[in-house]
């Protein structure tokens, strides 16, 4: 139970945080890949060296080359094996990259000088600083126990060897390290020199890189870590957008049939947002039995905030119709309730009409907002200029008037906001009110849904791969009498 403790505490001192699992395998293949060109490159020495391109001596390249390659092909099947998905696996490469270099480096002595840089150089593409300062000691070590080697078996370098003045070097056997012997250059004077001369300044190099590879490490686990935090807060704002999305919507009247149980009228809205949320709304609900409200606004700016004032804007208004008073005094009362508290000084253009179903007269009042579109029972849709308003909260004290409409069996009446007519293409061409006109009357004895798709799906197609500038709504009531 204690080695069980003992263990888990290891690895979880060991083991990355999981939002560096990614970053670890990725660098776990790149490590796998380095390993695979360092045994490509301890085969082209070996070949060089049989050749006679380099100064090698058979023996000192051939047994320490075959056992590093050894090494590597086990690695590399590790990695393949565990996918480069496991917890030691970065241990085990570092282990791996340290001991192979170090071969390379006591078979080409001071030839080799950056050799023990790279695998700590590598460890910082972990973003680990304590795994990057256990590989700066590790290679200390190995490298140290390497040079030692080196300077005993490998190819002995002249300029750390010591002699008296005078001395001559006369190669015996074809060996040089013989007559250098013979010399009276003794182990303990190569092994000293060697650290002192060849070690000792490739390891003070080694040092700087070793700190700068650390602080590349704590930077990089920085910037992962302000990354996750980031991603956390984007995708926790995506979230609540998607549910501001969703209550906006529910927000809005989104059952058709709205009214199942009234022939004397059909009546059918869309709206759909530039971004997540809109500041354009429609409404329409029953004041009464014979009167029904409908609402048709665009409130300025887009995103959070106009669906935050669309919102507050929407609720003023029903209230004020639903006491029964005029369009007029309803946009009138709603102003006033507006400029009361409107510091971000935002306005809201609206069209309100109230249409007497027994009748056909709608009594409608107009605050800046687009002309509503009209079709008579044997003519085609044609715009329908009212007399505008000043806008909803842009100044305190606005007075609105009053105009009448009167509807026959078979008219229709069509509403919209500016992201109709102003739907742009990817030339920053508009879609226009020409086109909004020949799109309804391609189909003037259409229903009220059917409609609405013709009229969008004839924006798609002009807009066709330009992204949506402003948020589009469009409500369409026919009257049946």
């Amino acid at each position: 139970m204690k080695r069980q403790n003992i263990f888990a505490v290891l690895r979880e001192r060991l083991t990355a945080d999981p939002m560096f699992h990614e970053t670890e395998v990725q660098a776990n293949r790149l490590g796998a890949l380095i390993l695979l060109c360092s045994g490509v490159l301890l085969l082209l020495i070996m070949a060089l060296s049989g050749i006679g391109v380099f100064p090698l001596f058979w023996d000192a390249v051939f047994f320490p080359s075959l056992q590093a390659i050894v090494e590597i092909v086990v690695l590399l099947v590790v990695c393949r094996v565990f996918k480069n998905d496991v917890w030691w696996l970065k241990h085990l490469l570092m282990l791996g990259l340290v001991i192979v270099y170090a071969r390379l480096d006591s078979m080409l002595t001071h030839k080799a000088a950056l050799l023990m840089a790279i695998p700590v150089v590598f460890s910082s593409r972990y973003f680990s600083r304590r795994l990057t300062v256990f590989t700066s000691i590790l290679s200390t070590v190995v490298f140290g126990c390497s040079a030692v080697w080196g300077a005993t078996h490998g190819m002995i370098n002249l300029n750390i060897v010591t002699m008296a003045e005078g001395t001559e070097i006369v190669a015996t056997g074809g060996f040089l390290g013989t007559a250098v012997v013979n010399a009276g250059v003794d182990d303990a004077m190569l092994i000293k020199n060697t650290m002192l001369y060849d070690f000792f300044p490739k390891w003070l190099m080694f040092s700087i890189i070793s700190i700068i590879s650390c602080n590349i490490a704590r930077r990089g686990r920085q910037m992962v870590v302000t990354q996750h935090e980031k991603d956390i807060k984007s995708a926790r704002i995506e979230s609540e957008l998607n549910l501001a999305t969703r209550i906006q919507a529910d927000m809005l009247p989104n059952i058709y049939p709205a009214f199942p149980d009234r022939s004397e009228f059909d009546i059918y809205a869309t709206m759909d947002p530039a971004k997540e949320v809109g500041g354009d709304f429609y409404d329409f609900f029953l004041v009464d039995n014979d009167h029904l409200c409908m609402v048709m606004a665009d409130v300025s700016g887009k995103g959070v905030p106009a669906a935050l004032f669309m919102m507050a804007s929407k609720i003023v208004l029903a209230n004020n119709a639903m006491m029964g008073k005029s369009p007029a005094q309803i946009l009138q009362d709603t102003n006033a309730a507006i400029c009361s508290n409107n510091r971000e000084e935002m306005f809201v253009t609206v069209w309100l009409g109230i249409l007497e179903i027994s009748t056909g007269k709608i009594t409608a009042a107009n605050a800046g907002h687009e002309y509503p579109v009209l079709k008579t029972p044997d003519g085609g849709y044609e715009l329908y200029k009212d007399k505008h308003g000043f806008v909803i909260g842009g100044m305190d004290g606005a007075r609105y008037k009053e105009y009448e409409i009167q509807l026959q069996p078979g008219s229709r009446l069509f509403l919209y906001t500016d992201g109709l007519p102003e739907a742009t293409a990817s030339d920053n061409s508009m879609f226009g009110m020409e086109r909004v006109l020949k799109a309804l009357n391609e189909s003037p004895d259409g229903e009220t849904v059917p409609t609405l798709k013709h009229m969008r799906a004839a924006v798609e197609g002009f807009v066709k791969d330009a992204e949506q500038f402003d948020d589009l709504t469009m409500l369409c009531l026919e009257y049946k009498g």
